[in-house]
């Protein structure tokens, strides 16, 4: 009973030892996402460190904060928000590949979220029309990038409404990669 115990044991410290030098192998050598990867999985990635590679399609012209690399296809975007240690992002990177690496985050907009932005417009009195606002947000969320603020707002909540009739989420989710503090152009 004593051997098959310290067998056991035996057994059981190199299955440990295994898992650890797995873990720190795998650890050494990070996934690397495409965006048509992280767009799929953004989702249960949520809070995760994620490196991530991609043609750089454009960067925010009011804050320089912002990134957008875009899919295989260049039909969507994904957002790269600057950490701490980014003032703005070089705009030298413009249509080059970069490998650019921070924490996936989850923005959730429920109907009363929509709501209130829709009363700010409203309530701006002005009339807004697609050049007056940046599309790059809206592509980076798979919206249509030819329609007035107020009508992706209107867009926003119908697709809402249909997604709650059909008993899913009350709430739209929207990822983007936050506290982005290293990327860089990959020859």
């Amino acid at each position: 009973m004593k051997r098959q115990l310290n067998v056991l044991l035996l057994v059981f410290a190199a299955a440990n030892l295994f898992l650890v030098n797995n873990t720190s192998a795998q650890d050494s050598h990070p996934t690397i996402y495409t965006v048509d990867d992280i767009i799929e999985k953004a989702s249960v990635l949520v809070g995760q460190t994620v490196t991530v590679k991609g043609k750089v399609q454009h960067i925010c012209q009011q804050t320089g904060r912002k990134l957008f690399l875009e899919t295989a296809d260049g039909k969507n975007t994904f957002r790269f928000n600057a950490g701490v240690e980014i003032d703005k992002f070089n705009e030298n990177v413009l249509d080059s590949t970069v490998v650019a690496t921070g924490i996936v985050a989850e923005q959730r907009l429920s109907l009363e979220d929509i709501s209130k932005q829709e009363a700010s417009l409203i309530q701006a009195q002005k009339t807004i029309t697609v050049a007056d606002h940046c599309t790059s947000d809206a592509k980076a969320d798979g919206e249509n990038t030819a329609i007035t603020p107020l009508q992706r707002i209107q867009a926003l909540k119908d697709k809402l409404k249909r997604q709650i009739e059909n008993g899913k989420n009350s709430y739209l989710s929207f990822y983007s990669i936050n506290n982005t503090n290293s990327y860089s152009i990959l020859k």
